[in-house]
Order: C-alpha cells, then sequence, then structure tokens
C-alpha cells in the first residue's frame, strides 16, 4: 500500500532484504552514516513494487538500535510502515528520505500477529 501527501508518501509492506548499512565521508572529515531499507508494496491490480528507503539522523539511530537487537525485530519479512520525501533513485524504482517509520500498529500490536488475533480474539503470549 502507498499513498501521497502533498511532496510526503507513505509506504507499508514487508522488507525485501534486511537493513543494509553504508558510510561516507562527510565535508567536515568525519563520516555520515546511512541506512538502507528496501520495502516491497503489493498493490492489487498492479505488480509488487519495490522502494527503496534512505534513513539519515535520529531515524537511522533508531533503526540502528532495532538492528542490534538480540531478537532481530526488523529484517527480511518484517511487516514495516514508512514515510519520507521523494529523492532521486537509480533504474525504475522509488526512493524515499525517511522521516516516519514503524514496525508496529498504533496499539502496538505487532502486525505479523493480526491474524491471530482476528482468529480467537488473544494475542500470544
Amino acid at each position: 500500500m502507498s499513498f501521497m501527501s502533498g511532496d510526503f508518501v507513505y509506504v507499508a509492506g514487508n522488507l525485501a532484504t534486511d537493513p543494509r548499512m553504508g558510510q561516507f565521508p562527510a565535508k567536515d572529515g568525519m563520516y555520515d552514516e546511512v541506512v538502507w531499507m528496501t520495502v516491497a508494496v503489493n498493490h492489487k491490480d498492479k505488480a509488487t513494487e519495490y522502494v527503496e528507503l534512505e534513513a539519515r539522523g535520529k531515524t537511522k539511530e533508531y533503526i540502528k538500535n532495532l538492528i542490534a537487537s538480540p531478537v532481530k525485530p526488523l529484517s527480511k519479512g518484517t511487516f514495516i510502515m514508512a514515510g519520507g520525501s521523494p529523492a532521486k533513485a537509480k533504474g525504475n524504482k522509488r526512493k524515499l528520505k525517511l522521516v516516519v517509520f514503524s514496525s508496529e500498529t498504533s496499539l502496538g500490536y505487532d502486525v505479523l500477529n493480526w491474524d491471530r488475533l482476528r482468529g480467537n480474539g488473544q494475542a500470544d503470549e
């Protein structure tokens, strides 16, 4: 699922790969870190679209902490919701500079447990 609000785009889907880290020389002689993620967005009437997400700053730090977790809450196959500003991408992919990011719903349910919740009304303990 994806939709636009002005120059801001929201996407929801499963990660097609594990998040990837990169470092580049910055103007001040230090290094600038970036986290990239590719999300597979399934459309009802079209083929699956792959959207590249790029995180920097506070969003990057939040994602780095998730990546470092021993439980691996953010890996290939994880359902995520993300939003950001469109950016130039190579090929026919879309790319977003990530601003909003979540791997949970607003109620705190793990999105992957929704089917179980629908089935018996109880979350797995």
